[in-house]
């Protein structure tokens, strides 16, 4: 049975396919949100982060993924941390809704900290099958009106960190739960992934600081993938960036901080056979830091 190259695609931005190595959407720029993907980092800030974001992949692509997020966390008394984020997917018929909520525990040392912390999430998949077409007229397989499934799924995460460095531990996908918007519930399978990052902060003189990073990622059903991040501030206040995704992508980023709030763009640059139909990936972030105490950073500032 041979279907369009568009429902090959779709079927690869749900992450209900065996077709894509990594099920989970990944932003370029989620080194300045890190707790989108580990709910440990959520209060490890002693003020409230608030973060939107929206990312256009692969422009020029017929139905191509159209990803956009809210979030903020914030620290409690007693070593404790909470946060909440909400995400919305788009990619041709199909879409993906849902949010989550975390809680964070930290243990205080020193100069460090090492918390732990737990997601709970809900999403809706979506489906019209209407407007979905393949060579085989009367296809069974996606004849059919609108299919919607609620799907619980939890995060476990833990994270050491100190003022100018980090090294995390996720664990998405926990349940792995099932999707079953398909005939072929393996294919349909939540797969549980490993996230492993970790990042340090030099200072190169007194107005410029360089931070690398790397990230991990593993799943039973690909082989280990990594990322590696490069980012310069200047002042604290101007940051240029530059990423590679193994086998995936290149990827620009720049930015801007001013007082409580910051800005970031990305540009991916695709590696993959995508590049022939695809001008590139383009996302921005938007972040606002609410009682940050400018006298005294926060431990990972």
């Amino acid at each position: 049975m041979k279907k369009t190259a568009s429902f090959y695609l779709i079927l690869c931005s749900l992450g209900i396919g065996s077709i894509n190595a990594q099920q989970l959407h990944f932003h370029s720029q989620y080194m300045f949100n890190p707790y989108l993907h580990n709910p440990a980092h959520a209060g490890s800030k002693d003020y409230t982060v608030i973060t939107a974001s929206f990312r256009n992949q692969w422009t020029g692509f017929t139905d191509a993924p159209k990803t956009a997020t809210l979030s903020g966390h914030f620290a409690l008394k007693d070593n404790m941390g909470l946060g909440i984020a909400l995400y919305s997917d788009q990619t041709g018929p199909t879409s993906r809704n849902g949010g989550m909520a975390s809680y964070a525990f930290h243990i205080p040392f020193d100069n460090s900290k090492l918390s732990f912390g737990v997601s709970a999430m809900v999403f809706q998949y979506n489906l019209d099958k209407s407007i979905l077409t393949t060579d085989e007229p009367g296809d069974l397989a996606i004849q059919g009106e609108m299919v919607s499934r609620i799907v619980p799924e939890a995060t476990f995460g833990m994270l050491y960190y100190g003022k100018d460095y980090y090294i995390g531990l996720a664990v998405p996908q926990l349940i792995q739960m099932q999707v079953d918007i398909g005939p072929d519930n393996q294919l349909n399978k939540m797969t549980r992934h490993f996230y492993v990052s970790g990042g340090y902060k030099f200072g190169i003189s007194n107005d410029v600081e360089l931070e690398p990073s790397l990230m991990l990622k593993a799943t039973a059903a690909a082989p280990l993938q990594f990322d590696i991040n490069s980012k310069i501030i200047y002042k604290e206040m101007i940051w240029l960036g530059f990423s590679y995704r193994m086998g995936d992508a290149a990827v620009a980023m720049l930015g801007l901080e001013k007082g409580d709030f910051s800005f970031g763009y990305s540009y991916d640059i695709t590696l993959t056979n995508i590049k022939t139909y695809s001008s590139g990936t383009h996302e921005i972030f938007l972040g606002y830091r609410l009682g940050w105490p400018r006298t005294s950073r926060a431990m990972m500032d």
